[in-house]
């Protein structure tokens, strides 16, 4: 298995794909950036920094995404692997 590819900034497919979908579903539900951030209890910047794709979010922050927004781990990754993760 080789290196996964990365972004000029950093972060690689499967992260921007992550970003893409707690965008998608913080949209969704029609809360803010803010919103979602009190929720996480965490700051703002860094959850834009994670849905842009800059940031990589270590597996506890994920759950912690998941939980706020009421998912599973499942649901907040259906789809995110698809068309090819690196």
């Amino acid at each position: 298995m080789g290196k996964p590819v990365r972004n000029r900034r950093g972060a690689t497919k499967l992260g921007e794909k992550l970003g893409e979908r707690l965008r998608s579903i913080r949209q969704q539900k029609g809360w803010s950036l803010e919103t979602l951030a009190e929720r996480a209890g965490m700051h703002v910047t860094y959850l834009s920094s994670i849905e842009r794709g800059y940031r990589n979010p270590t597996l506890n922050v994920i759950g912690t995404l998941a939980q706020a927004l009421d998912l599973s781990l499942s649901e907040l990754f259906d789809g995110v692997d698809k068309g090819g993760g690196r």
